[in-house]
């Protein structure tokens, strides 16, 4: 599927990958350009420039200006992610050791700052005020949803995690198309429903993410299962098992896994409480709900090869294994 995804764009790909490298390690102090080399080392699915040319396509044409905006994006996340793993203190990303591990927090965090005026550079570069505008206030979001996601465990409400991804997760996916709109040329209602679209698929992303991380394959997702449980993190299978049990051992789990699910004998007992009381169907349910209001986003745009593999990405995004 991800091949079909991917065939209306190998050529913006292949110039993002050039693009992405070029702007990352363009510094003369030598630890910035080791660091940077291991981060663009580390590549991702490519799913957020992905996004951005396909809609760019979809609503007219993808140029040169969209190859850069979504460098800009996919620096913006490459940041968060650095900044993300000092503060889970991770050890793995994508199969390999996290950046910190190598050169320690203080350098990692300033890398992460680095790439963020790194970021700014190229999308300043565009001389869109709707691009910076657009962009600010995704960066804004993702900052927010960070610090919401410390909120989660003490409330364990389902509103606040779903504000939380909505921001943390799905704000750089909804700028990503929203870009993608803007500089493809789409018209004001196609920009709007774009970034809906980025948004809603960004929302059905994270629910999935959180599924893999309890009841995934380590192989499959290059880093650990179980992650979210031993960072004390409330995500929405557990949430929702939570709810629909009504005895007290929903209060001796939901204790558990806030003071830390550390041995393989306790990380086993909440997996089966969560599977117990239907945490992973309740929470995969909630995914094809979101990304059928994805697809109902797609109805903005003309019948192309690039809409048909928009939606594919939606198809592709609730039924991963990884």
């Amino acid at each position: 599927m991800l091949d079909q995804i991917f065939a209306p764009i190998q050529y913006q790909i292949a110039r993002f990958e050039t693009r992405l490298e070029e702007i990352m390690t363009a510094s003369d102090v030598g630890g910035i350009q080791e660091m940077a080399y291991h981060a663009v080392k580390n590549r991702g699915r490519r799913f957020r420039p992905a996004l951005a040319f396909l809609t760019a396509q979809a609503v007219g044409e993808c140029s040169d200006t969209v190859i850069d905006a979504a460098v800009g994006v996919e620096i913006i996340q490459t940041a968060s992610l650095i900044h993300d793993d000092v503060i889970d203190n991770a050890e793995t990303r994508r199969g390999a050791d996290v950046l910190h591990l190598q050169w320690g927090n203080r350098a990692a965090i300033l890398m992460g700052d680095f790439l963020f005026a790194k970021s700014m550079q190229v999308l300043v570069g565009l001389n869109s005020l709707q691009v910076m505008d657009a962009t600010t206030h995704a960066i804004q979001r993702v900052v927010e949803g960070e610090i919401l996601e410390g909120e989660i465990s003490s409330s364990g409400e389902a509103s606040l995690y779903f504000r939380m991804i909505n921001q943390k997760t799905a704000s750089l996916l909804a700028l990503a198309c929203e870009l993608g709109a803007i500089l493809g040329k789409g018209s004001p209602n196609q920009i709007a429903r774009m970034a809906s679209f980025g948004s809603e698929i960004g929302v059905a992303f994270q629910i999935t993410d959180d599924v893999l991380d309890l009841m995934g394959s380590a192989n499959n997702m290059g880093k650990p299962t179980g992650n979210d449980l031993r960072e004390k993190k409330l995500t929405l299978p557990l949430i929702r098992a939570l709810a629909n049990c009504k005895n007290g051992e929903a209060v001796h789990i939901r204790n558990k896994v806030l003071n830390g699910v550390e041995s393989d004998s306790d990380w086993r007992e909440v997996i089966r409480f969560v599977q117990r009381y239907r945490g992973v169907e309740a929470a995969r349910e909630e995914a094809r709900s979101y990304a059928q209001s994805a697809l109902k986003s797609l109805n903005a745009l003309h019948s192309s090869s690039a809409r048909d593999a928009l939606a594919l990405a939606v198809q592709h995004v609730v039924e991963r294994d990884q």
